[in-house]
């Protein structure tokens, strides 16, 4: 009877599904299986490769994950581990080994990406093909409160045959095995009563009855800015009238009160200065068209620009760009340095000159080497300046802006990570505050300013690495609106070409099915501002994530709503539920 029993039990273990305990809560080392598959672990890719689970090779443990393609095999494939996001952090890392055999045609590596599109890592650059043993690799990433999804794995590109074993995942050196988790707040569960309450509590009403009485409203906002030394004024669109108005009312009341003496305006810096260089001798429309980005030839921006040439003198304000400058930069150079008695700037200047006129290429090598060369001789000019002791402060103003609009193509060279033009912005606001007498107002995106990264890590880097360099003397204002309609031009790479002759069109805000921020906004009141901080204390809480619309130069698409945790993204907030677009110059 016995011997009968142990016969059963064999049979039925026999039948059962091989299952393998780890030891871990997630199981980014395959340990665990189930059917000889590993539990919670997917893959994608548009490839034919095989996916198994190899009890054979494995660099610690009894298994590792594999990835083989055959001789026809095309695509990618990739191993993926997904991990809800309920962890804090800043800093993210990925490590793990992998070993490969024969791989050709493409490459292996790790691969870690962070939802919703704050960042994302697959080692292509790392370029690993061939036959190697195990081998440990590191992906390390920036990482938000707002995220809410950690997908990771291994993939293959190309042919050949990869292992992936020992997967690690740490939050600011924390092992996410042993880390605690933490509970995040959505717009969605949150009590909409209870955030009703908050607003009417913290909210500082916004009368919208004339041009006196909105400029009256802000007396708290203006208050709360007290001595900080940046200002950035944000917008949800660039095409929205209300938003204009306000930026001028409150950028006037900032340098009449508060001593602020630069603008910086998100268009391209040379433009800008050619438009100072020009401003008392040529029609204001005329010097609009010429150099400001097409989605800011409008009535509204000329009224500033009015206000602007009426008041720069008795006021010392300037104005400035942060984007890139490509167009003019050699132009307005030449206009600020006088090479009369030196042969050694007049031969720098043409070799300037040279290059920069060969630098519109379809040949990408020699754009590449082209461009190099154009930062080189910047370089050259800078310490031949320097070097006689003739580098004004305004030229190397110009030198630094220039070296930025070139910069990627020596990092591509030198093989470092590209800066974004997010990061190049950051940095041209940085060199003017380095003048300590200057006062900076900003006027971009609110997808820009943010205090916090947004996504792709990219959007919102600006307003991170301005909040990391100056701390509490940047002071972030978001602008956003629930409906209306707004302007918008035909979709293009804002700063592809010269040619700012776009034609303003206007449409209507889309309806959703999503919570916005912008619809708990619009409980409380149609328009009002908030300082952040308050609304905090009031909820006990500044990490409630929801969604919010962040329009571009375009048409609204779906791509343009976003999750974020908008009392950390700004310092102040306004909103006005239903809005205009702005009036262009040119029908």
């Amino acid at each position: 009877m016995k011997i009968i029993k142990l016969h059963v039990l064999r049979v039925v273990i026999l039948t059962l599904p091989l299952i393998i305990f780890g030891q871990n809560k997630y199981n980014l080392d395959f340990e665990t299986l189930l059917s000889n598959k590993a539990t919670n672990w997917t893959n994608f890719g548009n490839g034919n490769h095989k996916i198994s689970f190899d009890l054979e090779h494995s660099k610690n443990g009894k298994v590792s994950g594999r990835i083989e393609s055959d001789d026809s095999t095309e695509g990618y494939k990739a191993l993926a581990y997904n991990i809800p996001a309920n962890f804090s952090g800043k800093k993210i890392k990925l490590t793990g080994y992998l070993k490969t055999e024969n791989v050709t045609e493409g490459f292996a590596g790790l691969w870690m990406r962070i939802d919703p599109n704050i960042d994302f890592d697959n080692m292509a650059s790392h370029k690993i093909q061939g036959t190697n043993d195990w081998t440990k690799y590191e992906i390390e990433l920036d990482y938000e409160d707002h995220a809410n999804n950690i997908a990771i794995g291994g993939l293959l590109e190309g042919k050949g045959k990869i292992w992936i074993d020992n997967l690690v995942i740490a939050i600011d050196g924390k092992n996410i095995q042993t880390s605690k988790e933490i509970e995040k707040l959505s717009l969605e569960d949150y009590s909409p009563n209870e955030l009703t309450l908050a607003l009417s509590k913290s909210a500082f009403q916004l009368d919208l009855s004339n041009k006196e009485t909105m400029g009256n409203s802000l007396d708290s906002l203006i208050a709360k800015i007290g001595t900080k030394e940046i200002v950035a004024i944000g917008e949800s669109t660039h095409g929205t009238s209300e938003f204009f108005q306000l930026r001028e009312m409150i950028t006037k009341r900032l340098v009449a009160e508060k001593g602020f003496n630069i603008v910086v305006l998100e268009n391209p810096y040379d433009d800008i200065e050619i438009l100072n260089n020009d401003l008392n001798s040529r029609p204001l429309d005329s010097l609009i068209r010429k150099h400001l980005f097409s989605i800011y030839q409008t009535q509204e921006m000329k009224s500033f620009l009015q206000w602007y040439k009426d008041n720069r003198t008795n006021y010392k304000i300037q104005l400035k760009g942060c984007d890139d400058s490509y167009w003019t930069f050699y132009e307005l150079l030449k206009e600020k340095i006088n090479p009369v008695g030196d042969k050694k700037l007049k031969i720098l200047l043409k070799n300037l000159e040279s290059n920069i006129s060969k630098s519109s290429t379809d040949n990408l090598k020699k754009e590449f080497k082209i461009n190099n060369s154009i930062y080189n001789n910047i370089l050259a000019i800078e310490d031949h300046l320097k070097s006689i002791n003739n580098l004004t402060d305004p030229i190397e103003e110009i030198l630094f802006n220039g070296k930025n609009t070139y910069v990627n193509y020596v990092n591509i060279k030198n093989k470092k990570p590209i800066q974004s033009r997010d990061e190049i912005m950051a940095d041209r606001i940085s060199f003017i505050a380095k003048n300590s007498d200057n006062k900076i107002i900003i006027w971009a995106h609110n997808a820009h300013i943010s205090n916090k990264i947004i996504a792709d890590n990219e959007i919102g880097i600006m307003g991170r690495n301005l909040k990391k360099e100056f701390g509490k003397d940047y002071y972030t204002i978001g602008l956003t609106t629930l409906k209306g309609n707004y302007s918008y031009m035909n979709e293009k790479f804002i700063n592809d070409d010269h040619n700012y002759t776009e034609k303003l069109k206007n449409a209507s805000f889309q309806s959703t099915e999503k919570l916005l921020w912008e619809n708990a906004f619009a409980q409380n009141s149609s328009s009002f501002y908030i300082h952040t901080s308050e609304l905090k204390n009031e909820l006990k809480t500044d990490k409630i994530f929801g969604a919010t619309k962040l329009l571009g130069y375009s048409i609204e698409s779906e791509e343009d709503i976003y999750y974020i945790p908008i009392l950390k993204n700004f310092d102040s907030l306004i909103f006005i539920e239903d809005t205009h677009s702005t009036t262009p110059i040119f029908k």
